[in-house]
């Protein structure tokens, strides 16, 4: 008796080859596999009536499924056919399927929406359904591992049964204007940072501006704020203002501060002015649990303890990675020893990765990635980061996938592959399509430059706001010197910009329409990279 599940698979002509080819052996256990094609060249532009013709030559008890590509644009169970309640919508690039197949049931794929959608909102689905019922886990225990911070909006728990807290940290924050604050409130938000860090300008005190700069963005944002300075002084400011958590606390300033609301969140580094030499790994350790210990004593209970993460080469980063861990069985120790402290609480690593996206001349994504699967197997708690320099834009966005991947696949115990939620931004596992002979002349076309002719219609000059994170493309008449300008259309990407544009008969040469498609095609990749773009 065969139990497989027959499937029905049908492509274009073109894809047909590149199917037949692909790797199926890990599926032909489960599945018996048909694979056809329509008389099309592409399935993404197949009609009702040319699927129901297809389909037509089979007999409908022959299979289970019947799947093909979720570029269709349309709803397949709409067809009159006795297929009609069989026929799914697979990944948009059907290449995809046998990853897909690997990891997803096909009779849950729909006949409106791609496979590929709805195996990544099911990956996001289960994975939010783990983290809920870590968090009730969490709040059910008596003594649990980590400690809460209390908020309008939501509740933010610290503790490695949870994913990492993403921390994003607004470098010399006293600089900006409160407009320019907003805004990159807003877009860290977006990225999805859980708390705003306020990093303050050394040697310099900006106390009554912390304040006043607190104040105003508490009114506007109902999220948690943090002050990164040693100035007792701005920490008292910022902590008055409504801050709840305090980056750094040192063995320097920790004695001015003992008065600060017990309630606040406390990061404690091994720093002190009075260093000479770097401290070696035991001794970083050491002065944390110190420092720790003092402050317990004194009334403070939500401790995080950060031993700085190095820069790589000079001073090193590997080195950091031993303290942490060695820090983490120092904590299960010393804990022991303080349990029948009131209200304590374990205390949280915490490890920022600034001093390694920032200082390394290479792609932010990769590396996020990396340290976020070490931040993990190390126990780490919370992950402070920033977007400084121009080659770590979009950083936060990169590792708030990345913190998704890494506690995903330490959920699963299994390596971070094939789980539905990637960190990939500039490269994909996807193959690229094959080129299919059609027994057409092909002709092999040089660049050469040619001259442009100005469309009698005018011209446009593109550019990217990316603060506002998007393009703005201003049409003018055709007269030098940009002085002309008759109106600018604002979006987010080309293609409503380009039907906006043609649909306001602002173009009438196919060449100028070809040309403005590529550079808003482009412009919109770069603004979704984080690339910069310059009309060519």
């Amino acid at each position: 008796m065969n139990n497989k599940t027959r499937i029905l698979l049908i492509t274009g002509r073109d894809a047909f080859n590149d199917l037949k080819l692909l790797d199926w052996r890990d599926l032909q256990a489960v599945y018996e596999l048909t694979i056809v094609h329509a008389q099309i060249p592409i399935i993404s532009l197949i009609s009702p009536k040319i699927l129901t013709t297809t389909l037509s030559e089979f007999e409908s008890s022959n299979f289970d499924l019947v799947i093909t590509s979720g570029l269709i644009p349309w709803n397949l169970s709409e067809i009159d056919s006795p297929f009609s309640s069989k026929i799914k919508k697979g990944p948009r690039f059907l290449v995809n399927l046998p990853e897909i197949l690997k990891n997803f049931d096909p009779f849950s794929f729909s006949p409106i929406t791609p496979a590929d959608e709805i195996y990544k909102i099911s990956k996001e689905e289960k994975l939010n359904s783990i983290i809920e019922k870590n968090r009730q886990k969490f709040k059910n225990q008596s003594q649990p591992n980590g400690f809460r911070l209390a908020n309008k909006s939501n509740e933010i728990i610290f503790s490695p049964e949870l994913p990492a807290v993403l921390i994003g940290e607004i470098v010399d924050a006293p600089n900006l204007s409160f407009e320019d604050l907003s805004l990159k409130v807003d877009y860290y938000l977006k990225s999805g940072v859980n708390i705003i860090d306020l990093g303050c300008i050394a040697n310099k005190n900006h106390s009554d501006e912390i304040f006043e700069m607190i104040t105003q963005l508490k009114k506007k944002f109902q999220i948690p704020f943090s002050i990164d300075s040693i100035n007792p002084d701005e920490i008292h400011s910022a902590v008055n203002a409504g801050a709840q958590m305090v980056l750094s606390i040192t063995v320097d300033n920790y004695s001015e501060l003992l008065d600060l609301n017990k309630e606040t969140a406390l990061v404690i580094i091994p720093y002190s002015k009075k260093d000479g030499n770097p401290l070696s790994s035991q001794k970083k350790i050491e002065r944390l649990i110190d420092l720790w210990k003092l402050l317990v004593k004194n009334g403070f209970t939500k401790i995080l303890m950060d031993p700085i993460t190095g820069v790589p080469i000079s001073p090193g980063f590997t080195s950091s990675i031993e303290t942490l861990s060695s820090l983490k069985q120092r904590i299960k120790q010393t804990y022991k020893e303080l349990e029948n402290q009131k209200d304590l609480f374990i205390p949280q690593l915490f490890m920022g990765f600034g001093n390694v996206t920032e200082l390394i001349d290479g792609d932010s994504s990769g590396i996020n990635t990396l340290l976020s699967l070490i931040a993990v197997e190390l126990g780490v708690s919370v992950i402070l980061s920033t977007e400084y320099s121009n080659k770590c834009r979009n950083n936060l966005k990169e590792l708030n996938e990345s913190i998704k991947l890494a506690y995903y696949a330490n959920q699963m115990h299994v390596p971070p592959l094939n789980l539905g939620i990637t960190a990939f931004q500039f490269k994909t596992k996807q193959e690229f399509p094959k080129y299919i002979s059609f027994d057409e002349p092909i002709r092999q076309i040089d660049f050469k430059d040619q001259l442009a002719i100005m469309d009698p219609k005018g011209y446009f000059k593109i550019y990217i706001d990316e603060k506002k994170n998007r393009i703005m493309i201003t049409h003018f008449n055709n007269s030098v010197n940009f002085k002309d300008a008759t109106l600018t259309f604002v979006g987010g990407n080309a293609e409503s910009l380009y039907k906006t544009i043609i649909s306001n008969n602002l173009l009438s040469r196919l060449d100028h329409a070809a040309y403005l498609g590529k550079e808003l095609v482009k412009a919109e990749l770069a603004l979704r990279l984080g690339m910069p773009y310059s009309q060519s």
